[in-house]
């Protein structure tokens, strides 16, 4: 195998229209565009995961020369519905502990591996593997493991935010160099169109569940109950999870706000990305009932409405306050509808950043950090 060579190792599973899946694909997309001869190894989990190109090269939009890898997955998680979170972690565990016996013995440990796993990391790490660990989230398991992982000579985190990174427990000063907080980027080629704004649209695109807990909207859609607001501003959300949007709709006619609130399954990305840049206001809102959408999360969509030149409200979390150009955001009080309205109200006193400004948010320029970091 070539020297610029990229395995691409995760426990996740493709096509998927979850937000990680996402961010997986189109760091591919520009580590292929960054002459990086680039492999996905992932497990075919799901009745529906495929390692076929041409299957996911149209799911994603994708035209660069990516392999895909798909491997066999006879283990627990999936094949039931209850004790989930144990038989994933089982699952994950076994999954790479035999992948990596698999890297090992047949590919170079002087290629440039990734993974978000901190099992590959860990066996890969023990075999001196020039290995970067994509690190989203923490737990007592993943902390023990990167803390271990990170003492060998080719290992390398990169960490999606500062709260990841001060709570991981490693020693950054003693391992400075191997260390580096990189948020989130956005594809600009997404927004190739210049797409006219529809004024006082609100939108949301993304998951109505995360980690299982609901993303409550009930009390921002309870804020459209005053004429003031429903008669000016209107909701769109955006969702892939069905059932969940079924709940919306049902809460939203019984407000009788149908004609002011939209709700709609999941788009193809250029669709969401015209939603998104049609919109004047972007919406970022999640649950307190898990610490990563707290203090970890750093949203795809986030990006996205800022290259679309969108206003942002948020909730007011940790997370949000550590992204970029987070200044701009105007915050609101979960679960408080008069918090919400005020900060719509003060929306209209700013203005959107403009694109001009915000090369620094470029998935290339991620990428390109990314490749210098391995080197």
């Amino acid at each position: 195998m070539s020297d610029n060579e990229l395995i691409y190792i995760t426990y996740q599973t493709f096509p998927s229209e979850k937000a990680n899946t996402i961010q997986t694909i189109e760091n591919l997309k520009y580590l292929a565009k960054n002459n990086l001869k680039t492999t996905l190894i992932f497990p075919l989990r799901e009745k529906i995961s495929s390692d076929d190109s041409e299957v996911l090269k149209r799911y994603y939009n994708l035209n660069e020369d990516i392999k895909f890898l798909g491997t066999s997955h006879n283990l627990p998680f999936g094949k039931f519905k209850i004790l989930q979170k144990y038989t994933f972690l089982l699952s994950h565990y076994l999954w790479s502990r035999k992948m990596s016996k698999i890297i090992c013995n047949n590919y170079s440990s002087e290629n440039f591996y990734f993974t978000r796993s901190e099992w590959i990391f860990y066996y890969l790490s023990k075999n001196d593997f020039n290995i970067i660990f994509e690190c989203h989230q923490l737990s007592k398991i993943r902390k023990y493991l990167i803390k271990r992982s990170i003492k060998q000579k080719f290992s390398k985190i990169v960490f999606l935010n500062n709260n990841l990174i001060r709570d991981s427990g490693i020693n950054t000063k003693k391992f400075k160099k191997k260390l580096l907080v990189l948020p989130n980027g956005v594809d600009f080629e997404l927004f190739k169109k210049e797409i006219p704004k529809e004024k006082n649209k609100i939108i949301f695109a993304g998951n109505l569940d995360r980690f299982g807990s609901k993303r409550d909207l009930s009390y921002i859609i309870d804020a459209f109950d005053l004429d003031e607001i429903k008669n000016k501003y209107t909701l769109k959300i955006i969702s892939g999870a069905s059932k969940l949007n079924s709940e919306i709709i049902k809460y939203v006619e019984s407000k009788n706000l149908e004609n002011h609130i939209f709700v709609e399954s999941r788009k193809n990305r250029l669709e969401t990305i015209h939603e998104i840049q049609s919109s004047e206001i972007g919406l970022l809102f999640n649950s307190s009932e898990n610490e990563h959408s707290i203090k970890y999360t750093s949203p795809l969509k986030y990006f996205e409405y800022l290259y679309g030149e969108l206003k942002i409200l948020a909730v007011d979390y940790p997370a949000h306050r550590d992204l970029s150009f987070s200044e701009n955001i105007i915050y609101f009080q979960e679960n408080n509808t008069n918090s919400f309205l005020e900060s719509l109200f003060k929306i209209g006193s700013i203005e959107p950043i403009r694109k001009k400004s915000l090369d620094s948010i470029s998935l290339d320029l991620r990428v390109k950090k990314i490749i210098q970091f391995f080197k």
